[in-house]
């Protein structure tokens, strides 16, 4: 019995050692000289598990070295309201560099879902405008930047460069592109999918002739949705003419191509784009919570190393 209690007593030591030992986030990893880096995080938090998560991964994100951040949306599950919106523009506000957000359905179109609140989509996209997008010549975070962003409706549609790469950000979600069924859908649904998609692809025709122009080394191009491209089905047909534009632009300026996204919550680096020179890169997502470094090591022809870096599951703490 004695030598239970002290088996039993050891192993609550042990325990608590490697409670202590591992409590925290995830030291942060120095970015290698002669390169920089910047995140791309989404899809979380969802649950209340994943809020438990949440303040471990902004702690971590607030010690690594970045030179912005991109949120690819789905920044939250349920409920759609103006304070949910303001609960997650404060966190990303508190991170010390610059943030670039794009949308995600979550937060717009799946509104419409009776544990969302059961908004119009449109309305929740003109509110999402109104929070985030506020003044759209600037970025989010704590030490914005200045960006270039689309005229008239759709401004948070975003351009901005470093390092002779050009980056942008577009209005592309996941959902079939709003274009889902629901029982209150009407044409004015159908019709702002419509103009949206439109202006993603006027935007990437004019990021990639800014690049040309410029004579960038690179471009990465931002946005939520899984298109789905390797399928090419009505699926797949739903982000058109956005997807046929991206990839023909991408490979008429045949240097370096990188799309980061999110939506399917797996973390996928491949190349399933027509275009040779084209690399995606989903982030995980829901019930992971994390976010992905990307290190940049500038040329004439600049590298993307892509690292994974996720909250472990146990870890609450």
């Amino acid at each position: 019995m004695r030598r239970g209690r002290i088996g039993c007593a050891v192993l609550v030591v042990a325990l608590a050692a490697f409670l202590f030992f591992t409590r925290g986030p995830a030291p942060p990893t120095p970015v290698p000289p002669g390169t920089w880096a910047f995140g791309v995080m989404g899809d979380a938090p969802y649950t209340f598990w994943d809020e438990l998560k949440w303040p471990l991964l902004l702690r971590e994100l607030r010690s690594n070295e970045l030179a912005f951040m991109v949120d690819v949306g789905d920044i939250f599950w349920r409920p759609c309201t103006d304070e949910h919106y303001r609960r997650i523009l404060g966190d990303l506000n508190g991170l010390p560099y610059p943030v670039v957000y794009t949308p995600g359905d979550n937060e717009t179109f799946d509104c419409w879902e009776r544990g969302s609140g059961g908004f119009t989509p449109q309305s929740r996209f003109a509110r999402v405008r109104q929070i985030f997008f506020a003044n759209p010549s600037r970025s989010l975070g704590g030490a914005p930047m200045a960006l270039a962003h689309q005229s008239g409706e759709f401004v948070e549609n975003a351009r901005w460069s470093r390092a002779n790469v050009v980056f942008a950000t577009v209005d592309i979600i996941g959902s079939k592109n709003g274009m889902q069924p629901f029982p209150a859908r009407t044409p004015e649904d159908d019709a702002g999918a419509r103009r949206r998609t439109d202006a993603a692809a006027a935007w990437v025709r004019e990021t990639f002739a800014e690049a040309a122009k410029s004579n960038a080394a690179a471009v990465v191009i931002g946005f939520h949705a899984n298109m789905h491209a390797e399928r090419r089905d009505d699926y797949t047909d739903a982000f058109e003419p956005f997807l046929s534009t991206l990839e023909q632009e991408a490979a008429r300026f045949a240097k370096p191509v990188l799309v980061i996204h999110g939506d399917g919550h797996d973390y996928i680096v491949d190349r399933p784009l027509r275009a040779p020179n084209l690399t995606r890169m989903q982030v995980p997502g829901s019930p992971l919570v994390g976010w992905v470094r990307v290190v940049v090591r500038p040329g004439a022809t600049p590298s993307f190393q892509i690292e994974e870096h996720v909250v472990p599951r146990w870890k609450y703490f």
